[in-house]
């Protein structure tokens, strides 16, 4: 039976018909002493506030460590100077895209999406009815990775393993975090504006 909810490094919780935020890199793309820095700190102030706190008081406090992390973690992804940026080649960006198009005649509603030099952000509305997130993801990864390696003549891991999600909660969080997939080649400084930034997409109703 598929899982809705697994753990490998980070937790994941995949319920149908949700609205997800994700970001997926490439292999190598933050150091791994930064990351296993990174997790030791989140950790140590998740096991801190469990001893302290209950409730909602705990359940905001959660969802404060996390949005820190995220932001770290973003934030590690577009000052890394070491690469790889293989996603900053149109054919690798574009092949992105047109996987994530196509998984979205299937399996959900696309609202919107940012291909950087080294990771993918993508906001979107999963089908009840369609596979589990865990499953469309493999399938969108293993493909583009393995055809990504072809066009690079290189072999070896494209993608790292695992993927950030998460359950968008509300309309307004919905609306931050669309924005903030849209606006991080500008906040990278590789554009002035995010319509200048040739591998996004905001659903023409996105707000309408």
């Amino acid at each position: 039976m598929d899982k809705v909810y697994y753990e490998r490094n980070l937790p994941h919780w995949h319920p149908p018909g949700a609205t997800f935020f994700l970001t997926y890199r490439l292999a190598g793309s933050i150091p791994l002493a930064v990351l296993r820095q990174m997790k030791e700190d989140s950790d140590e102030e998740m096991i801190q506030a469990e001893k302290t706190l209950q409730g909602v008081a705990l359940e905001a406090k959660r969802y404060e460590i996390q949005r820190r992390f995220f932001g770290q973690y973003d934030d590690a992804l577009d000052t890394n100077p070491n690469g790889p940026y293989w996603l900053r080649e149109s054919a690798i960006a574009e092949l992105v895209i047109e996987s994530l198009r196509f998984c979205a005649e299937k399996h959900f509603h696309l609202w919107a999406f940012c291909i950087m030099p080294n990771h993918v952000h993508v906001l979107l509305k999963h089908n009840p009815e369609a596979l589990l997130m865990s499953k469309i993801l493999q399938s969108h990864k293993g493909f583009t990775g393995q055809v990504a390696n072809k066009l690079l003549g290189r072999n070896g891991k494209f993608w790292h393993r695992e993927t950030y999600d998460h359950v968008v909660r509300d309309p307004n969080e919905f609306d931050r975090i669309a924005r903030y997939i849209l606006n991080n080649p500008v906040k990278a400084k590789l554009v002035e504006k995010w319509e200048d930034w040739p591998y996004s997409y905001a659903h023409p109703e996105l707000w309408s």
